[in-house]
């Protein structure tokens, strides 16, 4: 495993750890979203598992926050105490621990809902189809990046109806004034 997933993931996982403990979904939520740009970015099996992992954990406790006959704090203290296993591994880089753990979380959530494997899905499907938006962006097309990423391109469309350019930021290293400067002082121009 590369150290940037590796530290991205012990960091999700603490801050998710967090989350749950605080009851904070929309501080989960952005852990799962990050998790699932991370999966679709690095595309390895840990970031994946880890994304399905956080945006399962996610709609549990959402689904669970408005079902009365839910014990929601004994779900947090099961999917906390794994999730301090699974980063103890990691931490210690013992990988078979790591994805021992990852299958256990998995198996508890099954058990604590019944629509975990919608969810599992759900994750999955949402990791290709930023990773495909991530490439036609990059300038390939869509049905050219949907196809990279083994979904149709009508799975891809309605997300690139529904995102603009301008909610990403620009990398814009120089100001023009600064351009302006550089350019005048390659060319001798005064």
């Amino acid at each position: 495993m590369q150290e940037n997933i590796k530290r991205d993931i012990i960091s999700v996982l603490q801050k998710t750890i967090v989350a749950i403990k605080k009851q904070n979904l929309a501080k989960l939520r952005d852990q799962s979203n990050k998790t699932v740009h991370n999966s679709s970015i690095y595309q390895d099996k840990y970031s994946i598992s880890i994304s399905v992992v956080v945006f399962t954990i996610l709609k549990i406790l959402e689904k669970s926050k408005y079902d009365e006959g839910s014990n929601i704090t004994k779900k947090q203290k099961i999917i906390t105490s794994e999730l301090i296993k699974a980063k103890k591994a990691l931490k210690k880089e013992n990988f078979h621990e790591f994805s021992k753990s990852l299958k256990k979380i998995i198996f508890l959530l099954k058990k604590l809902d019944k629509d975990t494997g919608r969810f599992i899905q759900e994750a999955v499907e949402s990791s290709k189809v930023k990773k495909a938006y991530g490439i036609y962006r990059h300038g390939v097309s869509a049905g050219k990046a949907a196809e990279l990423l083994g979904i149709s391109r009508w799975e891809l469309q309605p997300y690139l109806g529904h995102t603009r350019e301008s909610e990403y930021k620009l990398s814009i290293s120089k100001t023009i004034e600064e351009r302006i400067k550089i350019t005048k002082e390659i060319f001798n121009i005064k």
